[in-house]
């Protein structure tokens, strides 16, 4: 196997090629990884492995790192990253490291366009704007690799070592100094994937004809939820938006308030839904 091992230091793995930017490490090529390219074929290398490295690179290092990684990894070869966990005190305030650069569960979603992930139980990566795994193409840009999470370990501090694992959850997604480490598990996924059409309005759809479908939709929700006389004050937010939507060019105005058409899909979404959980309470 070819490995790599990025960020040396003194500790080179053993029967690795080791890379570093200092002369005083154990590296066999000593190079600048902000900005100078990995001296390897593209896909001829097997196994990456990088220990509290990429936390000292900037934005722009970082990112030329990973597009590196990708470019000289074999189809399917593996990429493991060991950092600092974002909120750590000691990372930090630490002057050496880019803080512009945050370490934790979500930080590699913006490497993959899985709709989903094993690494990770949905509720602890889902949010309400970022329901699914994958947010490689969230900047609307192209940044040409692809990179599954196979694996996500946690190094917790000891006093939360015997938590359960709702309980490790809930400190790291609350408080300071929970996570000491954290390591990644990667693999190359190639050739890159092609950009799919995203989100509820495709570009070759009318997103006006979309509104006009959410909008029957609601009518038709709040009738069904009218016959089972729910409390009239919890239906007041939909029927406002129903009765006033009014379209004027490229923009809706509902309720008075100016919204593009593209954004009124979301938020019309956001009607949706909780009309929809109001509707399964019911049973």
């Amino acid at each position: 196997m070819v490995v790599l091992d990025i960020g040396c230091g003194r500790k080179k793995i053993t029967g690795a090629i080791g890379i570093d930017f200092s002369a005083m490490s154990d590296a066999d090529i000593t190079l600048d990884l902000n900005k100078e390219k990995l001296p390897f074929e593209d896909s001829s290398v097997d196994f990456i492995f990088s220990s509290h490295t990429l936390e000292h690179l900037t934005i722009e290092g970082f990112l030329h790192v990973m597009q590196e990684c990708y470019r000289v990894l074999k189809p399917a070869g593996q990429l493991k990253i060991v950092v600092p966990y974002f909120t750590t005190t000691a990372n930090l305030a630490n002057p050496f490291h880019n803080n512009n650069i945050c370490f934790n569960e979500h930080t590699f979603r913006f490497f993959s366009s899985d709709s989903e992930t094993e690494a990770l139980a949905k509720h602890e990566y889902a949010s309400p704007s970022c329901p699914h795994w994958g947010l490689r193409y969230s900047a609307n840009s192209e940044i040409g690799i692809e990179f599954k999470t196979l694996a996500m370990s946690y190094f917790y501090f000891p006093e939360y070592a015997e938590s359960s694992d709702e309980e490790k959850f809930l400190a790291r997604s609350s408080k300071m100094n929970v996570v000491d480490q954290i390591a990644y598990s990667l693999e190359a996924v190639k050739p890159c994937p092609v950009r799919p059409e995203t989100g509820p309005v495709g570009t070759k759809d009318d997103p006006f004809a979309f509104v006009e479908q959410q909008l029957q939709h609601i009518k038709n929700q709040i009738a069904y939820l009218e016959a089972r006389e729910v409390d009239e004050l919890e239906l007041d937010v939909a029927r406002r938006v129903v009765t006033t939507a009014i379209k004027d060019g490229s923009i809706f105005s509902v309720d008075g308030v100016l919204t593009p058409v593209n954004f009124l899909v979301y938020e019309l979404d956001a009607v949706i839904q909780d009309l929809r959980r109001k509707i399964d309470s019911l049973g």
